[in-house]
C-alpha cells in the first residue's frame, strides 16, 4: 500500500507540471492595446507634430498591429490637422510602446481649445482596452479673424444732427460713455430674469479692442459659480437718448445658446418698474436662427401683465454672422421703427398699444451685451463652439434737428 500511494503521488505531480498538452510553460496572454489622451498648445506658424502614444499591455513574442484613423470634432480635418485614414501601426515582438504622429495646423488666431479623435480598430494578436484618444489642440493667439466686409451706414442724414457716437479706435472702453455691469444678477435678479447662464466680468478675456472694434467674448469657463462668461456694457448715468436715430454695425456670434442684444432701458422708471416703463430691443438674435433679427418693445402693468410687440427680418442670404451689417431705430414721439441695413423692417405706434400706457416718450439709455442661454434661446448643446464673439464696428447716435 505504501509504494502504490507513492507511485500515485509521482503520477499526480507529473500530470499538474506537464498540463493537457505536456510539459511547458503557460502561454503569455495576449496584450491589451490602449491610446492615450493628448493636450497640447498649437503653435505660432508652419505646423506642429502632436505625439499620440499607444501601449501594449504586455510584451507579446508575436508582432502586434493595429489599425488608426483620424475623426472630426470641432477640429477640421485639412484646416486645423492632416487626416488620418486606417493606417497600420506595428508593433515588433517585445515591443510595448509606440507612437503615432498627427501634423496640427498651427496660425496666430485666437479660437477654441480644438478636439478631434484618434482611434484604434483591427487588432492582430491583441485586443483594445482604450480605442479612442481625445486631441485638444489648445489656444496659444490673442487676435480674432475677421474682415471689414458688410453694410456702411451713411454719416448723416435728412432731418438729423450726429449727437455722439464711439467708434471704437481706443484699447479700452470710454468712462465718459459706458460703464460694465458685471454678475449673475444675484441676489435681486438671478440670471438677469432670463435664466441666463453667464456670468458677465469686464476681464481682457471677455472685452476688448482689435482693429478699431469692440469684441465681447463669451466663454464656456467656471467662474463665481457659473459654466459661461461674458460682458455687457451700458450707459445708464452717462448717455441718455429721447429720440432720434441710432446706427450700430456689428458681426453678431451664432450657435444654439447664444444670444446677443443691443437695447435700452428707462435711464428713470417714470411709470414704474419693469415693464411698465418700458423696454426697447433694437436687435436681439438668438444663435439657432443665425439669418434672423428681432425688434421688440416691452410694456405693461406689471411682471405679471407684460406685454410685447416683436418683428423680425431675415437675411436675404447667408447669416448675420457671416458680415458686418447695421441694425439701426428711428425713434420719434408716439412711433418707433426698426432697420436692418438701412431696410425698414417694422413700425410700432402709440396706437398700438390700445389701452396700455406707451412709456416710450421718455428717456433710455443704451445696453451691449452676449448672453449665454436664457429662457429664449435655450441652453448651448454639444455643437455650440466656444469663444463667441460679438464684434461692434461703432455706434452712432443722431438727434432730430
Amino acid at each position: 500500500m505504501k509504494i502504490l500511494s507513492v507511485l500515485s503521488l509521482v503520477l499526480l505531480i507529473s500530470c499538474s507540471k506537464g498540463g493537457s498538452g505536456g510539459g511547458g510553460e503557460t502561454p503569455t496572454p495576449a496584450p491589451q492595446i490602449s491610446i492615450t489622451d493628448l493636450s497640447l498648445f498649437e503653435g505660432n506658424g508652419g505646423t506642429t507634430t502632436f505625439p499620440v502614444e499607444v501601449k501594449l499591455s504586455n510584451k507579446s513574442s508575436k508582432e502586434v498591429k493595429v489599425q488608426y484613423s483620424t475623426i472630426e470634432g470641432f477640429a477640421k480635418a485639412g484646416e486645423d490637422y492632416t487626416a488620418v485614414t486606417n493606417q497600420t501601426l506595428t508593433f515588433a515582438p517585445n515591443e510595448t510602446t509606440k507612437t503615432i504622429n498627427i501634423t496640427i495646423v498651427a496660425d496666430l488666431i485666437k479660437e477654441g481649445d480644438d478636439d478631434f479623435t484618434v482611434q484604434l480598430s483591427a487588432p492582430v494578436n491583441a485586443t483594445i482596452s482604450k480605442a479612442d484618444a481625445k486631441v485638444i489642440i489648445r489656444n496659444d493667439d490673442t487676435k480674432i479673424s475677421f474682415t471689414n466686409t458688410g453694410y456702411e451706414a451713411p454719416t448723416t442724414y435728412p432731418g438729423y444732427t450726429l449727437d455722439w457716437a464711439d467708434e471704437f479706435n481706443n484699447t479700452s472702453l470710454d468712462a465718459s460713455i459706458w460703464s460694465n455691469q458685471n454678475g449673475d444678477g444675484c441676489p435681486g435678479n438671478c440670471g438677469w430674469g432670463n435664466n441666463e447662464l453667464q456670468y458677465y466680468t469686464n476681464r481682457p478675456q471677455n472685452i476688448f479692442f482689435q482693429d478699431g472694434k469692440l469684441v465681447i467674448e463669451a466663454n464656456k469657463e467656471s467662474f463665481s459659480g457659473k459654466s459661461y462668461t461674458s460682458s455687457k456694457i451700458l450707459t445708464s448715468g452717462k448717455k441718455k437718448i429721447k429720440y432720434g436715430r441710432i446706427d450700430i454695425r456689428a458681426k453678431l456670434p451664432t450657435g444654439q445658446g447664444i444670444w446677443p442684444a443691443f437695447w435700452m432701458m428707462p435711464q428713470d422708471d417714470v411709470y414704474g418698474g419693469w415693464p411698465a416703463s418700458g423696454e426697447i430691443d433694437i436687435m436681439e438674435m438668438v444663435g439657432h436662427e443665425p439669418n434672423r433679427t428681432h425688434g421688440t418693445v416691452h410694456y405693461g402693468t406689471g411682471w405679471n401683465d407684460r406685454k410685447n410687440i416683436s418683428k423680425s427680418t431675415t437675411t436675404s442670404t447667408g447669416t448675420l454672422h457671416d458680415k458686418f451689417y447695421v441694425y439701426s431705430l428711428e425713434w420719434k414721439e408716439n412711433e418707433i421703427k426698426w432697420f436692418l441695413d438701412g431696410n425698414l423692417f417694422a413700425t410700432l405706434t402709440k396706437a398700438d398699444l390700445g389701452a396700455y400706457n406707451y412709456p416710450f416718450n421718455e428717456y433710455f439709455y443704451l445696453i451691449f451685451n452676449l448672453a449665454v442661454g436664457g429662457n429664449w434661446p435655450g441652453s448651448p448643446n454639444a455643437a455650440t463652439y466656444f469663444p463667441q464673439w460679438l464684434i461692434v464696428d461703432y455706434v452712432r447716435v443722431y438727434k432730430p434737428n
